[in-house]
C-alpha cells in the first residue's frame, strides 16, 4: 500500500509518474535520513560490545 498511486494517470503524470521503484527508492531514502538511534544503556552497550568483540576472537580472521 506504501508504494501504491491510486491517481488517474493524468495525475499520476502531473505529479512526477513515479513508479514504484522511484517511490520505494524515495521511501527508504526518507527513513534513513529520519532514523534515530534508540537510547541504550550504557551498561548494556558495554556488555554487547564486550560479547561482539570476544566472539570475533573466538571465531578468528580465517573464516568468511
Amino acid at each position: 500500500p506504501m508504494l501504491s498511486d491510486w491517481t488517474n494517470y493524468g495525475g499520476w503524470e502531473a505529479a512526477g509518474a513515479k513508479d514504484a521503484l522511484t517511490r520505494a527508492t524515495g521511501l527508504w531514502q526518507q527513513a534513513l535520513r529520519d532514523y534515530e538511534e534508540p537510547a541504550l544503556d550504557p551498561a548494556i552497550r558495554e556488555a554487547l560490545d564486550a560479547y561482539v568483540a570476544r566472539r570475533k576472537e573466538e571465531i578468528g580472521s580465517d573464516e568468511p
